[in-house]
């Protein structure tokens, strides 16, 4: 089945895979390099644990090589105890510092997806409505949950493994020069290889995990839009076509994660294939230096022992390179939205009328379009006198909701004036603003709560006796009180458990508790 339009093909058409590799973001990078470096101090001292862990693993090589040329070859058993000691406790010095490692960087991890979850979500808060009603919600739940999460490793315990791995690769490569140069060569002439595999497989890594982050959040979208518009699926009887659209959208994320497991499945391969050659050539040149007598035994051990721990962090690389693609992806389509500012900001120096608010509006000169629509209002001109009552009546389309959204400053007109008091709308403080006028718009929200709460959030403060006596003003008292557990009876998602009239309600009440010098209805008793 293909899926020509509407909402189902909007999320297939969300996923498209772009050609090329996907680039790195240096702005979302320099963006997440500061929220990290918040945590300077901790990731230090996780750094110096690193150190110590990495000294012993480049230490221990070492006394096998010592263990059998010192003390093996002399038959020196009392000294080889010594070392065998010396042995196991490097080792718990190891375990000491890796485990307090994890558990620094593991905070550090934590308090930087917090920090950055955080802050998006009061992005999205402060972006306008307009860009809520166009961006999909999938996308919005994806960034604040897959793609922040997908940064948590990266923010922690990555960095310093990372660190760690590139410390020990040098640190041995620099060993196996100091003990033999000759067969630290020969060890080094699989690496080129790897570089440039890894160089590879990332750019494309990259590029699949951007596709795969696209495509969980058309899965997301999709499985809200369904769940959201349940009543609807089930009158109109398409429960097959839903289902056969989101199987479509969930062979599209399989495909996706297909794509980034064959790429990963390419790593180890190439690793095994480079450590084999590493240990052949160390074998066949360094069993000949031994048989030729120009070199010792324990080198030949100590060699060995490099290349098991060579590869290792080469192996390791591999895992966090993978990782890091995945929180580049991440990093992108968060960034998008970090870097957003919001189109409706809060004045600088406030203004308020001298004599105090009264609740008298005004539009002067109003017009306002929709994108590149045309005009919805176009040079209005209206005078409200405080505590007027007034009906403002049109046919659908008129601009009836654009006026209510210009009046309470979810929008902001692109000509004209829109006052409250006298004073520009824009030039009122957020806080206060949302305290002047209030709107109860046609499609009602309630949250997954009680009805008493959903009311109580016109205004958290409130008491018990002030939520129902906002509701015996909305006239919603009587239907609340029938209800089997009054008002703690669960409103369900978005309302779904009461009817459109009995939302309408509630959210009268909620705006009436919330008690605003000016209320806009907009067609918000439709259902009563």
């Amino acid at each position: 089945m293909t899926i020509r339009g509407g909402f189902m093909g909007r999320l297939q058409g969300g996923g498209q895979e772009h050609d090329g590799p996907v680039p790195l973001d240096r702005d979302a990078l320099r963006l997440f390099g500061g929220y990290v470096r918040a945590h300077l101090g901790r990731l230090l001292l996780g750094a110096a644990c690193l150190l110590v862990a990495v000294g012993v693993t480049l230490l221990l090589p070492y006394l096998g090589k010592v263990a059998v040329d010192r003390y093996i070859a002399q038959n020196d058993l009392v000294g080889l105890a010594w070392l065998g000691g010396i042995y196991i406790a490097l080792n718990g010095v190891y375990w000491l510092a890796s485990y307090w490692q994890g558990l620094i960087t593991a905070q550090v991890g934590q308090r930087v997806v917090y920090a950055i979850r955080h802050d998006l979500f009061g992005r999205v808060l402060a972006q306008p409505l307009a860009f809520h009603e166009q961006e999909r919600v999938g996308q919005i739940v994806s960034r604040l949950t897959s793609d922040t999460e997908a940064l948590s490793d990266v923010a922690s315990s990555e960095v310093l493994n990372l660190l760690g791995d590139l410390l020990t690769i040098v640190g041995i490569i620099v060993a196996m020069l100091l003990i033999d140069w000759r067969l630290a060569l020969v060890t080094l002439i699989p690496i080129p290889l790897v570089m440039a595999s890894m160089d590879y497989l990332g750019r494309q890594m990259r590029r699949a995990y951007r596709h795969v982050q696209q495509e969980i959040a058309a899965v997301n979208a999709s499985v809200e839009q369904g769940v959201s518009g349940m009543r609807v699926v089930q009158s109109l009887g398409r429960e097959s076509f839903t289902a056969e659209e989101f199987e479509q959208i969930s062979l599209r994320n399989m495909s996706a994660n297909l794509r980034v497991s064959l790429l990963f499945a390419a790593i180890f391969p190439t690793m095994t294939i480079t450590n084999t050659l590493g240990t052949v050539l160390v074998l066949g040149y360094g069993g000949w230096l031994v048989a030729q007598g120009s070199l010792a035994p324990g080198v030949l051990l100590a060699f060995f022992a490099y290349i098991n721990r060579l590869y290792g962090p080469l192996r390791e690389l591999a895992l966090v390179y993978n990782r890091y693609q995945a929180a580049l992806a991440s990093l992108a389509r968060i960034g998008e939205y970090l870097r957003r500012e919001p189109e409706i900001v809060s004045p600088e120096q406030p203004q308020r009328p001298a004599e105090g608010w009264r609740g008298a509006l005004s539009l002067e000169g109003v017009t306002f379009a929709y994108g590149d629509e045309a005009p919805a209002l176009c040079d209005v001109d209206l005078q409200i006198a405080a505590g007027e009552t007034v009906a403002i009546v049109g046919p659908s389309g008129a601009g009836k909701s654009t006026l209510a959204r210009l009046l309470t400053r979810l929008s902001d007109a692109q000509q004209g004036r829109v006052a409250i008091d006298g004073v520009d709308v824009r030039d009122i403080a957020s806080s206060e603003r949302t305290h002047l006028a209030m709107l109860v718009p046609q499609e009602v929200f309630l949250f997954a709560d009680t009805i008493r709460e959903n009311i109580r959030y016109g205004r958290p403060t409130a008491s018990d006796e002030e939520v129902e006596a906002a509701a015996r003003r909305a006239q919603a008292d009587a239907f609340i009180q029938r209800l089997p557990q009054g008002y703690d009876s669960y409103a369900g998602e978005g309302g779904a458990l009461l009817s459109g009239g009995q939302r309408q309600l509630v959210a009268l009440a909620r705006a009436l508790l919330a008690d605003p010098r000016i209320l806009i209805l907009d067609e918000a008793t439709a259902n009563v």
